[in-house]
């Protein structure tokens, strides 16, 4: 093809501006005329690894990786294809990829990446070292890196030479270590430190509320608590309303339960990953209960046309492993993420979306066939509305299916910030609105830290 260099520019330009798919359409181009085409194929690897298609990125970097007539050319291939394998939570390959990788030309980004990879596998010497061989190579590296060889040294319970790595190496403007930062200083008991520093400076909502929400993600909760008391305390001074999120959160942690999560949380909490989710839950959280719920459903379903609602749709899963298997005449979802809904669209599953309070968006029409709930009921408490209302939706012999996490009392708040609740209150609840129960079965909802998350699945149906 003529002018192919100019077009690889011209590519890379804007690849650098942001506009994925104009260098896209580029590359694809090219590769049209040269299937094997090594630049091309590792920018298409590039952009799909920019839009999250993991799958798709992996396919042409591999083709690149194949191409490719020297080694440094190669090595980059197979650095960028280890990223698309540890997304995809193929770690043992993403580690061979970027063995491979550093073996043919060592780099200080190889480095960190095949530290990222140790950092999933909770192999803490050896992302240590990495971090300290990519700083030697490069002492100017950025800030991300030192924030990890803090985080391995924490692991490594090398509390105060963590923190004094952080210290030397300091951008209070990256909340990454920000976190970490004010973590450290909560196991170093100095936390005083972190309070003079957040009265001094002016942070966002966010990023204060992130320092307590980082602190409990990394199984601190007692620092965590006290973060979050800080962080209100500022509120107070400022005479700043109470912040719902916060107070969720300190809810959850002193185990003082509220009727419902409040909208900003669960708007926050979905907007903020709804580009990622689908990647994130299904691939690194081994999220199947979509499927699982279909797989019940089945039987049960007539074989008309249905007309079906999807509280709490997030980005379409449960809508994409119904339709090919229902007679589905009209699927509506409904979510208060907006975000997540634009996602839903993509999927062309859905002939409505509706962005609101899944309570109080379903009215009492008495038209549903189905209602459907997959991992929703864990941002409620109370559950009585819901109930009512999803009988008043639903036609006769309608079916109401959903999820909850466990719990022995009728329901609670847990320091996750998500709900259980008990069969004997989904028993009673069930019964005092007038449902059939047609069936509970247990199952594995996700992962959670590794370790597996048990539920079960309900099937209800109006008399």
């Amino acid at each position: 093809m003529k002018n192919t260099e100019q077009l690889i520019s011209k590519a890379i330009t804007l690849l650098n501006q942001g506009k994925n798919e104009l260098a896209r359409l580029i590359c694809t181009k090219i590769v049209l005329a040269a299937p094997l085409h090594y630049q091309a194929q590792l920018l298409l690897g590039v952009i799909a690894l920019n839009k999250q298609e993991n799958t798709l990125a992996e396919e042409h970097l591999r083709i690149a990786s194949d191409a490719a007539t020297s080694k440094h050319n190669k090595a980059q291939a197979l650095n960028n294809l280890s990223l698309s394998l540890s997304s995809q939570q193929r770690l043992t390959e993403a580690l061979t990829a970027i063995n491979d990788a550093i073996q043919l030309k060592p780099q200080p980004l190889f480095y960190c990446n095949r530290a990222n990879i140790f950092e999933q596998l909770s192999r803490w010497p050896e992302m240590q070292q990495d971090l300290i061989t990519a700083i030697s190579l490069s002492p100017d590296i950025t800030t991300e890196a030192y924030t990890s060889l803090a985080v391995a040294k924490r692991h490594l319970r090398e509390f105060t030479t963590a923190l004094e790595l952080l210290e030397q190496n300091s951008d209070h403007t990256d909340q990454d270590w920000l976190n970490e930062w004010a973590l450290l200083h909560g196991i170093n008991q100095q936390l005083e430190n972190v309070q003079q520093y957040i009265h001094s400076v002016q942070l966002s909502d966010d990023a204060l509320i992130a320092l307590g929400d980082y602190a409990l993600e990394q199984s601190h909760p007692d620092i965590a608590h006290a973060l979050y008391l800080m962080v209100q305390d500022l509120f107070a001074q400022k005479s700043l309303s109470d912040h719902p999120v916060l107070t969720h959160q300190l809810n959850a942690l002193k185990g003082t339960s509220s009727l419902q999560a409040p909208r900003e949380y669960v708007e926050s909490l979905f907007d903020s990953c709804a580009e990622q989710f689908e990647e994130r839950l299904v691939k690194q959280l081994h999220y199947r209960l979509p499927e699982r719920m279909v797989e019940q459903l089945l039987p049960l379903l007539p074989r008309r046309s249905l007309n079906a609602i999807d509280l709490g749709c997030g980005t379409g899963l449960l809508g994409k492993a119904l339709s090919p298997h229902a007679n589905i005449a009209s699927l509506t979802g409904i979510d208060l993420s907006e975000k997540m809904l634009k996602q839903a669209s993509k999927s062309g599953c859905y002939q409505h979306l509706i962005h609101g309070d899944i309570v109080d968006k379903l009215t009492p029409s008495g038209e549903a066939d189905l209602i459907m709930a997959a991992d929703v009921l864990i941002y409620l408490g109370d559950l009585c509305a819901l109930f009512s209302n999803s009988y008043q939706a639903l036609s006769a012999g309608g079916l109401f299916t959903f999820s909850i996490e466990r719990c022995e009392e009728a329901w609670k708040l847990t320091p996750s910030g998500r709900y259980q609740h008990s069969p004997d209150y989904i028993k009673r609840l069930s019964e005092e609105m007038g449902f059939i129960h047609h069936l509970s079965s247990e199952c594995q909802l996700r992962l959670e830290k590794n370790k597996p998350v048990t539920g079960d699945i309900y099937i209800l149906q109006k008399a």
